[in-house]
This record gives C-alpha cells, structure tokens and sequence, in this order.
C-alpha cells in the first residue's frame, strides 16, 4: 500500500498529518513574494516541514486510509505501523527513504532522523496549477534638455555687443565682394543677378537662424519622474466548476484533460474533502453564464455549474 499517497492527499486539506510514532508533517506558509534580482514573481506556497516531536495518533491518517480503501480502521492501523517501520529500518542502514513529490527521511552524523522536503513542491490548494513568473523590469527614462540657438537682428541701443565669429566672417565676404562690384567696370544690363548666389537663401530648413548678434537659449524639459503606481485587481466572483472528486488524482486527470482543450484550469477548496475542478472565472454573473452555456456543449461537460466566491 501507498502511505505516501495518502499523507499527501492529506496535507493538501491538512496543516498537520501524524505518522504514529515517528513525527508529524507540519505546513508552513509563505505568502507571494517578488524577488527583484533574479525577476521572479512566486505565487503563495504551503511548503511542508517535519517535527519528531509529535508522534501520538490522532487518528486523521488511519481514518483516511480507512475510509479511501475500505479496510477497517485496525487494518489500516497496522499498515500504518509497518510503513513506520521500514523508514526506520531503511535509515537506519544509512540508505535515504523516499517519498516521491514530498522529500526523503535520513539519518544524520548523531543517529537522529531527519526529513527533507522537495524542493518546488506546493500543497496549497489555492495556488495549484501556479508558477514563478519571470519579469523584465520596465525603466522610465528621462528625456534629454534640448537646447536650441536662436540668432536674432536687433537695432544698435548704443551698448556694445560681443560679434560672433561667423558674423565677422559673413561681413568680411560681403565687403570684399561689394569693394570688387564697385572696382569693376558697370555698363548697365551687363549685371546678372545670378552670380550673387553666394548669399541665396537654401531653401532647406536649418535648426540654427543666423541673422545678427548671438543670443543663446535654452530650453531644459523637465525630467521624466518614475515612481510606483497601485492597480487596483477586480477579484473574480463566479467560477465554472467541471467536476467535483474526493480523489485527488481524478481531478488532477480532469485537470489535465481540460488543459489539452485551451481551459485554465485550477483547484478549488471545498471546506471538506472534495476537489472541486475550475475549467475558468468570471467577474460577474453574466459573462459567467455565457461561458457555462458554451461549456455545458463539451462532451462530458453538460453537468458543469457555477459557484460563486
């Protein structure tokens, strides 16, 4: 017989199954976390720890078994008894017990028994089908101060203005070619204007206006601020329960089946020892029924319901 299976069928229900006269399988909670150097995001998790001691039969362990294979209870005692006995025998020859998805008991240097969990493993019911999230993380940058140069004519107030170089270098040209206009020989309808395109205007745009004097401004935009903004989650209300099982392993196969078909699937708590298997869950009544219609089409399906948080 399987004990291990029913351990954990347990602990998924239980925050403490007894194995009489050895220890105990303790839940500890630990609620969603972030961690921002590896850019993780962990859904809440019921990991499971082992106290030696508390070993006194509470009877939780044997009833189930009892009641899941339909032996009676002095049966399902002594099975219980003999699971006990083969990890202290299996230990004590310095061999680990294993106990697939839960961990393995061991003897440490001093002969005492020890329990380590496997890791990844989550038994809370309301994060089952969950898993880390893997994130980037979004930045919000700064735009650079733009800074502009405008040139801008303005009339002699009689106070002296400091001359640009470029400024200097246009009115050198200027004089030079006026000096040669007027050294050369004129006969009037002899001047084309066409040779003075030095000085015509480029018909594309420029960033820098270059009429006069220098003046120069600048414009700083103000900096982009990052801070962090609460968004507010509707929880949803109605969900389209598939099935309902007081076996674990059927509704993990129902899960399964659902999954293939494009459903997020996940389980729910029923207070008791029913699976109730979620094929999706809705913000409100209408959108709830719409999808239930649809659903209840599926093969295997047309028992679905609606169950509301």
């Amino acid at each position: 017989m399987d004990i291990g299976k029913y351990i954990k069928e347990l602990l998924i229900l239980h925050d403490c199954v007894i194995l009489p006269g050895l220890g105990g399988f303790v839940a500890n909670y630990r609620s969603a976390e972030i961690n921002e150097m590896l850019k993780i995001i962990s859904p809440p998790s019921k990991s499971i720890l082992f106290n030696r001691n508390i070993y006194h039969n509470d009877g939780l362990l044997i009833g189930h078994i009892s009641g899941m294979t339909g032996i009676n209870y002095k049966d399902a005692e002594i099975q219980v008894q003999g699971f006990t006995e083969k990890i202290l025998k299996t230990t004590g020859s310095g061999v680990k017990f294993v106990i697939d998805e839960l961990g393995f008991f061991f003897m440490d240097k001093e002969k005492k028994l020890q329990f380590q969990a496997e890791p990844g493993m989550n038994f809370l019911i309301e994060s089952y089908s969950l898993h880390d999230i893997h994130f980037k993380e979004l930045y919000a940058h700064a735009e650079k101060a733009a800074k502009s140069q405008v040139y801008i004519s303005q009339p002699d107030s009689g106070i002296r203005r400091r001359k640009t170089v470029r400024a200097l270098i246009y009115a050198g040209i200027a004089a030079s070619l006026l000096a040669a206009v007027v050294l050369m020989p004129f006969k009037a309808g002899f001047l084309n204007y066409s040779d003075l395109r030095l000085f015509r205007i480029d018909d594309k745009s420029h960033d820098n206006i270059i009429t006069g004097n220098e003046i120069n401004v600048t414009e700083n935009l103000p900096e982009a601020k990052s801070g962090t903004y609460n968004i507010e989650i509707t929880p949803a209300e109605f969900h389209i329960v598939a099935g309902s099982f007081r076996e674990f392993g059927n509704a993990r196969e129902l899960m399964k089946k659902l999954e293939g078909q494009g459903f997020v699937t996940r389980i729910l708590s029923s207070g008791g020892e029913y699976f109730r298997v979620s094929a999706g869950n809705y913000p409100n009544i209408q959108d709830a029924n719409l999808a239930l219609s649809e659903i209840r089409l599926l093969p295997g399906l047309d028992s679905a319901w609606l169950l509301k948080d």
